[in-house]
């Protein structure tokens, strides 16, 4: 009777955990919880494989490959770590825990207390259990109750209504023990319930490897040919270990000659690496949110490291990341979260199970983290280690330390032009950089001792998705109009027509019915328009986004200084 108690307690767990709420919003969790536990209680573990859980839980399509998509290891990860967190928490006390080891599918259920457990279980199994009713389980529960009495009759442990008894085929995942008696003819083991098209999908799994067959022949000289460099042993950078003093910029993987970029920086190739693969990517894509069209050249990935010798003092330090492999149109394909990655800095994380293709929001857009604040470690060097934490292997695209004065940030001043500009007091604005959509164009109109700001301008339905370290920031946006409502040769049928715009940052309304020539007292008026306290999202960005109201959202210069 233990054995059968046993069973029932773990039954019980499972529908707690269901019950718990830590699958809120993680549907997929929660059909891969259902589905490795169906299977375990109907004996049926062995089946348990990552295609049958990508198709029959995750929903897959049959021809999936799982070389091309990870989405069930990385459900997996996020699985352990889900359950680690509940029986950290709510969970503790239970007398019955649930894991899955890693590597494996098949869930473990760990008794604390024999004598805990049977009492647990006939308190935990006499309530009635209704599953969540989300549309993730819908077809999976069928919307039924389940309810287990334990009872000490002899013969007779468990009962359970009929709509919840198991096929003939049922199978017990282990042998009874010898004090096990085997119940009456009436004995109905609960059974979460399981969608009866799984049958249909298993038969039409197999119609479907003869042609998932052919396509992966077919493709198989591409795969080849685009995973071969992954087979490359790793690489160690030999060169000069003279400390860096001053600013220091590279490109990962990038092994050519210095690039200059359009706002005037040098870009070295990639050097102080150990471990991991030098990536080229390919021509002619399409990037979003770049400093140059032509700054996307290569990344380096797998399990690598930086050690860069450095002189003594506080540097910025910038981790760029553009996701080119994964991602809707890319070779890799698949979800979200393909790559889940941690990045220590001096043997301490500052990035953990980062997804650069999340992040971003799309992917071959640029994504980029700012530190402040970083110093050497005591060897003189700064350490920066790639780990992987699931998925495919970690990446970096590019990386820049700035020497800055201890507790400050470098200030950001963006023109929308081509080439960077000075102001009348020799600062150095950069050309338009980190923007998402409208349009770049010249313009000349605007008169004035910092004219020069406003000779070019992004319009349109645009953003600019600017990085910046943790802080409070002051932002500056510089606008004239120089197109509608004028009196200009080329803007002749616009007369009196005017442009009026929203403007947000991270979502929050900065400018509502904005009508620039009539604030700024008439088209070809500079005006500055500034904004106080504003913080970079979970992102470390500060999204700032123009959107038309009539006619089209523009901007001439934008500047984010710290507050202090």
């Amino acid at each position: 009777m233990a054995t059968t108690v046993q069973w029932a307690a773990e039954r019980a767990e499972v529908e707690a955990i269901l019950r718990s709420g830590i699958f809120n919003r993680a549907p997929n969790l929660e059909s891969f919880f259902r589905y490795v536990c169906e299977r375990q209680f109907s004996g049926e573990a062995d089946e348990v494989k990552e295609y049958s859980i990508a198709v029959e839980a995750l929903r897959r399509p049959p021809d999936f490959d799982q070389k091309k998509d990870s989405i069930v290891r990385v459900e997996a990860h996020r699985l352990r770590k889900r359950l680690s967190e509940f029986y950290a928490a709510d969970g503790a006390s239970h007398a019955v825990q649930i894991t899955i080891p890693p590597g494996q599918y098949i869930p473990h259920f760990t008794f604390r207390d024999p004598a805990s457990v049977r009492k647990g279980a006939k308190d935990a199994v006499a309530a009635p259990v209704t599953p969540r009713p989300t549309a993730a389980n819908a077809e999976m529960m069928m919307g039924r109750t389940v309810q287990v009495n334990l009872r000490q009759a002899p013969g007779v442990v468990i009962e359970a209504p009929p709509e919840n008894r198991p096929s003939p085929e049922f199978r017990r995942t282990s042998p009874p023990s010898p004090e096990f008696r085997p119940p009456s003819p009436e004995f109905r083991p609960p059974s979460l319930k399981f969608p009866p098209s799984l049958k249909f999908r298993r038969t039409s799994r197999f119609a479907w490897i003869g042609l998932a067959v052919l396509c992966v022949l077919g493709g198989a000289g591409l795969f080849w040919s685009y995973n071969r460099t992954r087979s490359a042993p790793p690489e160690v950078w030999q060169g000069s270990l003279v400390p860096v003093g001053g600013e220091l910029r590279f490109l990962a993987g990038y092994h050519g000659n210095s690039f200059h970029d359009r706002q005037d920086r040098v870009w070295q190739s990639d050097r102080y690496y150990t471990g991991g693969v030098s990536m080229t990517v390919p021509a002619g894509r399409a990037y979003e949110g770049l400093p140059d069209p032509a700054f996307v050249r290569s990344y380096r990935e797998g399990a690598f490291r930086y050690d860069i010798p450095l002189a003594p003092g506080t540097y910025e330090l910038r981790l760029y990341f553009i996701e080119t492999e994964f991602g809707e149109g890319n070779p890799g394909g698949g979800p979200v979260n393909i790559r889940l990655f941690r990045v220590d800095l001096n043997g301490k994380p500052v990035l953990d199970l980062f997804d650069a293709l999340s992040e971003a929001g799309a992917p071959n857009r640029l994504q980029v983290r700012v530190f402040r604040d970083v110093s050497p470690a005591k060897d003189g060097r700064l350490h920066l280690a790639f780990q992987q934490s699931a998925g495919a292997k970690p990446f970096l695209s590019a990386l820049e330390v700035l020497p800055v004065t201890p507790g400050h940030v470098r200030p950001i001043r963006i023109v929308a032009q081509k080439n960077n500009v000075a102001d009348t007091e020799g600062r150095v604005w950069q050309a338009d950089q980190y923007a998402v959509g409208g349009t770049q164009v010249d313009r000349a109109f605007v008169t004035g001792p910092e004219r020069v700001l406003f000779h070019g301008e992004r319009f349109g339905n645009f953003s600019y998705r600017i990085p910046v370290a943790p802080g409070k920031y002051r932002l500056r946006l510089y606008f004239a109009e120089t197109y509608f409502g004028t009196k200009l040769p080329y803007a002749e049928n616009n007369l009196g027509d005017p442009r009026i715009f929203n403007v947000f940052a991270n979502g929050l309304a900065l400018i509502r019915n904005f009508d620039l020539s009539k604030e700024a007292g008439g088209p070809t008026q500079p005006l500055v328009k500034e904004f106080e306290n504003l913080e970079p999202n979970a992102q470390g960005l500060i999204v700032l986004e123009f959107i038309p109201v009539h006619n089209y959202a523009e901007v001439n210069a934008i500047e984010i200084l710290e507050m202090e």
